[in-house]
């Protein structure tokens, strides 16, 4: 195992992946310095329990290595770069009137409970992205990427409590961060399918049983028409909302 390699993947998949939760957490903090029930003590401990629960439904992707190869399973890598695309698709195509958010939903429940299930509610992308990188995880490798992520939970909480004040570097933070992200997001999806040798291997398993090698046309034809139903997808949902 490269201890070195498995911390820079755990640091910047927990970035990318909670760049969005830091504003959440400035948000949790502000309610909590006028309100004698939600403390940063709470915040605390409901973002810890909310990523405890998220790591455990990535673990799905770990005990999947145990049943199938890894190759296939590193085609989950799409999950990220569809992510990606659906994060742009949103800043091309803003909704005229947002959606209700997970605070909003939440607005009546209380303290750890209400901060752990909006942690869940804002999760869909770390599953998403977890779960792929978990399944190819070697070794000690999975014990680092948990490791680092509750370690910078931590220091997420405390940067979120420090900037608190610092409007205008949020909404800068917040506005370069939404252009930035999309971009991430597909990255990550390419290096966990390239790192997985998930194409190669599909390629080799469809040219073995037939003479003409057709696999690497097969895969394009297939990841090309996968990711643009998905995207027609995801923009005719847009248009609709709208």
């Amino acid at each position: 195992m490269d201890f070195g390699k498995a911390i820079g993947i755990a640091l910047s998949t927990f970035a990318i992946t909670n760049i969005d939760d830091l504003f959440v957490l400035v948000t949790f903090f502000a309610e909590a310095s006028t309100s004698s029930n939600l403390t940063p003590l709470k915040i605390v401990l409901g973002q810890y329990i909310g990523l405890s629960i998220i790591i455990a439904l990535s673990m799905i992707g770990f005990a999947l290595a145990f049943a199938v190869p890894t190759e296939p399973i590193g085609f989950l890598g799409l999950l990220p770069i569809m992510v990606g695309i659906w994060r742009a698709i949103d800043l091309f195509i803003p909704l005229e009137e947002k959606e209700e958010t997970a605070q909003d939903k939440l607005a009546t429940l209380r303290s750890v409970g209400k901060v752990a299930a909006v942690t869940l509610m804002n999760g869909g992308d770390n599953v998403g992205t977890y779960t792929p990188l978990f399944s190819q995880a070697k070794g000690g490798e999975i014990a680092v990427y948990v490791v680092v992520y509750y370690i910078m939970l931590g220091v997420w909480c405390f940067a979120a409590y420090l900037t608190m004040g610092q409007k205008h570097l949020l909404r800068l933070v917040q506005k370069y961060a939404a252009w930035l992200l999309p971009l991430l997001y597909v990255s990550l999806g390419i290096f966990i399918i390239v790192n997985s040798e998930c194409y190669p291997w599909a390629v080799e398993e469809i040219d073995k049983d037939t003479d003409t090698d057709p696999g690497k046309t097969v895969l394009a034809v297939a990841t090309v028409s996968l990711v643009g139903l998905c995207t027609g997808g995801l923009v005719a949902d847009v248009l609709v909302k709208k």
